[in-house]
């Protein structure tokens, strides 16, 4: 079949170079590369800590961008590529957001961006997958496994249309220097070592984007 070449937008250009990292990684029998649809995922957390009572807080990053390769007939070769914006956090409380964004926590401003890129993928004895990769929070990497369920998604005619993702996991906040204090009410806040981080992820073809 002769190549045709189509107009391709400046965005869209940008988009294709974001993608190579993650086609390359890929194996040749892959069925794609799908990027991901914002507006239907989430990436939430979870904070633990104490005072003169338990308290526990949650927040989102209101941006992310992110690729997954995938063929549902080798899951193995799954291989995931999320980027957070650090400065999108929201705790629905503006004190909070400020404190997290400062030098004590995620230092935005020297760090502007939460990476993950995975490696390697293991089938389990449940159908889950354990995505094993480089999460890398204020510029410290470090390598770490998380449990995965994906499933492919189509359309009613059976066309594959992309994958959901959902991932529920801890970090040790401190691994990452993430390393300041809070206090509520005027009471110091003992924050847990342990965050505990959700990912829920639906993709949707590249080409499908291209298009727009």
């Amino acid at each position: 079949m002769p190549l045709v070449r189509l107009p391709v937008s400046p965005a869209a250009a940008m988009l294709l170079i974001l993608a190579t990292p993650v086609m390359a990684r890929a194996q040749a029998p892959s069925s794609g590369v799908y990027m991901l649809d914002r507006a239907a995922s989430m990436v939430r957390f979870t904070l633990y800590g104490s005072a003169i009572f338990k308290i526990q807080k949650d927040g989102y990053f209101k941006d992310f961008s992110g690729l997954v390769s995938y063929d549902p007939a080798r899951p193995a070769d799954t291989r995931v590529d999320l980027t957070v914006d650090a400065a999108s956090i929201d705790m629905r409380n503006s004190a909070n957001d400020e404190l997290l964004k400062s030098g004590e926590f995620f230092d935005v401003e020297h760090y502007p961006t939460i990476h993950f890129t995975s490696e390697s993928a293991a089938v389990q004895p449940d159908g889950t997958l354990s995505v094993t990769g480089d999460m890398t929070i204020r510029g410290i990497t470090r390598r770490m496994t998380i449990p995965v369920t994906l499933r492919p998604v189509a359309t009613a005619g059976g066309t594959m249309q992309g994958a959901a993702f959902d991932s529920t996991f801890q970090i040790d906040r401190t691994e990452f220097g993430l390393n300041g204090t809070a206090s509520r009410y005027g009471f110091h806040v003992n924050i847990s070592k342990k965050v505990q981080i959700q990912i829920a992820i639906a993709t949707q073809p590249i080409t499908s984007q291209l298009s727009r």
